[in-house]
């Protein structure tokens, strides 16, 4: 399954701040409690949209109650991030 044509941007946005709390790299281990506080958001928009990238192989659960991106999490992040973060790019 292709991730720009299900993307919402809760999902991108979400994938955008884990990117950045590991600091652009895959592997790092980051509190899924970090993402949330960061967004602002919901405990069931949060659980949702860390599952959607764990589905795809983006990210994965390094510890309990932490995520890590993965290497292909990181490419794609890259790529989002060289988009601008867009949907209208991709």
């Amino acid at each position: 399954m292709d991730a720009r044509k299900t993307m919402n941007h809760a999902q991108r946005d979400y994938l955008r701040a884990a990117y950045e709390l590991a600091e652009r790299k895959a592997k790092k281990s980051i509190a899924f409690l970090d993402i949330r506080d960061r967004l602002l958001c919901s405990a069931e928009e949060a659980d949702g949209a860390c599952e959607f990238w764990v589905a795809r192989g983006v990210l994965e659960w390094s510890a309990l109650g932490h995520v890590a991106l993965t290497y292909v999490g990181l490419r794609k992040a890259e790529r989002l991030e060289q988009a601008r973060w867009s949907f209208a790019t991709l």
